[in-house]
């Protein structure tokens, strides 16, 4: 619309009753409503509003969702008629046939969908009848299986005949398809179980869904029913699965005996087989070839059987208590326990162990292998496990139960007997799968041996499977046995801390008693216990001098000898290896501080066992103020510091951690753990080694060092004697120096001699340095303390003028002031001598000060 008309159009009526209630804008001027003009141009007037409203109205239900859909009846209002109430009616008998069709229609729909859900329905329900007759043939057929098992075993046919000609059984195809039935009817057994618990889950399902309330007609008057809407066919599909399920229901019961009854046939069966396989054994009757592969094959039916129906357990405890405790009983007591060795001993218990795992394996090794071929995963776990609930429990049960047995094994109340009981079962514990799944290579030669004669015989029996075991499967097994919950109660049984407690009071009893008599009788008493080849051998690798440290480090390793030493107490021992080097730095440190007197012993005599023993009389004494006793002991201490932390540590990790592929399994431990392990033990001995420093280096600095020092400073005294001698002696000048000269460091020097190479490194020369300086500290002081005399003596004599001449023209004091240069010469070059540099030291830095006066005396004394 043009912007000219847009005037016209808002002041434009929007209805035609208001059109027709507009006044006419242009009245006749005779204003006669009746006249034919008058009448013309009324209705001129509204046939142009009739049709401005008419094109409006068009417009508008062009714009509107409602009218478009009345546009398809013409293309514009022009061809409605002008009336919309005759258009109404011209259409209402139209849209009602349309809406009787629709209907008519629409109840066809249902009708066919209804009759197509209910053919769904019928199919549905054939499929469960069919299902649920296969179900109850199933239940009849494994029911019939059982009750001939049943029939079997109580007239006798399924029991063997051993002998040599006609094989093991009478009927042994029988046997095995019988065997194979039972199998089946675990199967069975299992698929009814299956559809039991499938039909418990649907009818859950359908009970716990709720119904959709029903929707008005007028609501879902678009939505047109269909086959594929699950709502429709809900109601009869349901009412089908809970007449399966009430028909299943009915027979749970019977599904639950079969359970039960099949459980129990081939534990029956199992246990019958087992005891063939033992009978056959112990009687060493020869058994062919095929009859045992026969044999294992029926035995495998039987365990996977019982697999099926989660009754694994089962199988153990028949195998445990059939085949494995009758071979237990007959070897196990206590007279077998202490064979070869006294009552309480135990000696006997390795070789019982080993009779029993070589029995077993002979037994029934080929059936363990096939458990273990059909049973064992990568993942660990196993539905039948035959080695460790069928062997390693009723074995280790055994051994528990029987009060007097335990005590015997696990409480002895002697070191040596609880070690060797517990070294003989853990290493029986440890090579368990080994001994029980491995298979010789002299075995494997005689199976393919007989392999080729019975294929040549038409006997294809090799065939069938025969499980491969590698390292790998026995080692998941070897696993299987330590994660054990009877393992674990096993390994309680033990009272580990009381052995512990027993070792290491030997260990420290035998330190004491060697301390004691080194208290008695010095740092070189004979205290060593052990042989002279161990003696000869920590002499000569480790280069100890003292006896007292051969029975240290002789009880340190003994802790970790394999008579001795226990895995589980790693950490108790390796404490108790700390305490015990602990208590030898107490009694050294203690003797280094005074507080321990040796020697003091009287002589007596004491009679012992017919021979008399007398016992020296030594004075007491502190061996602190014996420089040969510090410094030996000092020596001592650097050896056992670095063996500590060396040769020491190598014979821990070597027991602890070993080596081998072989031990290395026994421990229970990866290579990463190893390897902690190690270095744990490393840095606790590296700091229990710390405590030695201090020790040696306080013994070396402080004693050594103030007991050379009183020995070099005794000559000294003889400083002063040295004006008496020539004051008024007329003797010569003095040439050469005093003779006391040579021995103020003369201890110092044979000492250094004797101890040179037993020096520590970590002391080097400053020991010396440090007697040499107090030792010329003490010399200067006496030196200027007669020199101070000499000049007080020389003005004395000036004073009273009675001063003369001496042969040589020199005076007594002048003599003396020469002979005092000579010494401090000669000091110097003693000094020299010992290897430390005399600029270095301030007393012999003051002695040439103090003689420097007297070097030209000596100089004129070089001239004549």
């Amino acid at each position: 619309m043009s912007s000219t008309e847009a005037p016209q159009e808002e002041g434009r009526p929007t209805s035609l009753a208001a059109a027709a209630e507009v006044p006419s804008q242009h009245p006749d001027p005779a204003n006669n409503e009746n006249s034919t003009p008058y009448l013309q141009q009324r209705l001129q007037q509204l046939k142009t509003q009739s049709h401005e409203l008419s094109t409006e109205l068009t417009k508008r239900l062009a714009t509107s969702r409602s009218g478009q859909s009345l546009l398809h009846i013409g293309p514009s209002l022009s061809t409605l008629p002008p009336d919309l109430s005759s258009l109404i009616d011209a259409l209402t008998p139209l849209l009602g046939e349309v809406q009787n069709y629709e209907s008519l229609n629409r109840s066809e729909l249902e009708r066919l969908v209804g009759e197509g859900q209910r053919v769904q329905t019928a199919i549905r329900k054939r499929e469960f009848a069919i299902e649920c007759a296969e179900i109850y043939s199933d239940l009849v057929g494994a029911e019939e299986v059982l009750r001939k098992d049943v029939e079997r075993r109580d007239g006798g046919t399924a029991h063997a005949r051993l002998d040599s000609g006609d094989g093991l059984f009478s009927e042994e195809d029988e046997e095995l398809d019988h065997a194979t039935s039972l199998e089946r009817a675990a199967y069975t057994t299992l698929h009814l179980l299956q559809e039991l618990q499938s039909s418990s889950a649907e009818v859950s399902a359908v009970t716990s869904t709720p119904l959709k309330p029903t929707q008005d007609e007028g609501n879902n008057s678009n939505v047109l029913p269909s086959l594929n809407d699950a709502t429709g066919a809900s109601s009869g599909i349901n009412g089908v699965i809970m007449e399966k399920s009430r028909f299943l229901m009915k027979l749970a019961p019977r599904i639950r005996r079969l359970e039960s009854d099949t459980a129990k046939c081939l534990v029956a069966t199992l246990e019958s087989l087992l005891v063939q396989v033992r009978s056959a054994g112990e009687s060493n009757v020869s058994v062919s070839a095929e009859t045992q592969g026969n044999l294992l094959l029926m035995i495998g039916h039987c365990l996977r059987g019982l697999a099926l129906l989660g009754k694994g357990s089962h199988a153990e405890s028949a195998f445990a208590r059939v085949a494995i405790m009758p071979i237990i009983r007959s070897r196990l007591s206590m007279g077998k326990l202490d064979e070869g060795g006294s009552r309480g001993e135990c000696a006997g218990l390795f070789f019982l162990l080993d009779d029993i795992a070589n029995t077993v394996k002979k037994m029934f090794g080929p059936v363990l292998r096939s458990g273990e071929g059909m049973f064992a995963t990568h993942g660990g776990g196993m539905e039948v496990d035959l080695v460790t609930c069928g062997v390693w429990v009723p074995v280790a049960t055994a051994l528990i139960a029987d009060p007097g047995i335990k005590m015997a094994i696990f409480s002895p109340g002697i070191a040596n007997v609880l070690q060797a009981n517990y070294s003989a079962l853990d290493t029986f514990l440890s090579e368990l799968a080994n001994s029980l799944l491995s298979q010789s290579a002299s075995t494997d030669r005689e199976e393919e041996k007989v392999d080729r004669e019975d294929m040549e015989l038409g006997n294809f029996s090799h065939l069938y499977y025969r499980p491969e075991i590698d390292s790998e499967a026995i080692e998941r097994a070897q696993r299987r046995l330590y994660a054990h919950s009877t393992t674990a109660d096993y390994y309680k049984k033990w009272n580990l801390p009381i052995y512990y407690q027993l070792r290491f009071g030997e260990f420290c009893q035998r330190l004491d008693k060697a301390l004691n008599r080194v208290q008695r009788d010095g740092w070189h008493a004979d205290v060593f216990t052990g042989s002279d080849s161990d003696a000869k051998k920590i002499k000569e690798s480790l280069g100890l001098e003292l006896p007292v440290f051969f029975e240290l480090y002789d009880t340190l390793l003994s802790m970790w000898k394999s008579t001795v030493y226990l895995r589980p107490l790693t950490h108790r021992f390796l404490r108790g290896a700390v305490q015990l080097v602990g208590r030898m730095l107490a009694f050294v440190r203690s003797g280094l501080n005074g507080e321990i007197e040796f020697g003091g012993t009287e002589e007596k005599k004491s009679e012992a066992e017919g021979s008399a023993e007398t016992a020296i009389d030594i004075p007491a004494y502190l061996w602190n103020e014996r420089v040969d006793d510090i410094a030996v002991v000092a020596w001592e201490l650097t050896i056992l510091d670095t063996c500590m932390t060396h040769d020491y540590l190598q014979a821990i990790t070597s027991t602890v951690c070993p080596s081998d592929e072989e031990s290395r399994k026994a421990t229970h431990n990866s290579a990463s753990e190893i390897e902690e392990i190690r270095d744990i033990a490393s840095s606790v001995l590296m700091e229990s080694s710390t405590d030695m420093y201090p020790l040696v280096t306080h013994s070396w600095n402080k004693l050594i060092v103030e007991n050379l020092t009183s020995q070099c400073s005794k000559p000294l005294s003889a400083v002063k004697g040295v004006a008496a001698t020539y004051r008024m002696t007329n003797r010569p000048p003095p040439s050469q120096p005093s003779p006391f000269v040579a021995s103020i460091l003369r201890p110092l020097k044979d000492f250094d001699k004797t101890y040179a190479s037993r020096t520590p490194p970590q002391v080097g020369d400053e020991w010396k340095q440090k007697v040499i300086e107090e030792v010329s500290s003490k010399y200067s002081v006496a030196v200027e303390e007669l020199i101070a005399t000499v000049k007080r003596t020389e003005e004395a004599l000036k004073n009273r003028k009675t001063r003369r001449m001496m042969v040589g023209g020199m005076s007594d004091n002048e003599k003396v002031k020469l002979q005092l240069f000579l010494d401090q010469r000669e000091f110097k070059s003693s000094v020299e001598d010992v290897g430390i540099k005399p600029e270095s030291i301030a007393g012999i830095v003051k002695l040439g000060e103090l003689t420097a006066e007297a070097a030209s005396l000596f100089e004129q004394t070089q001239k004549k």
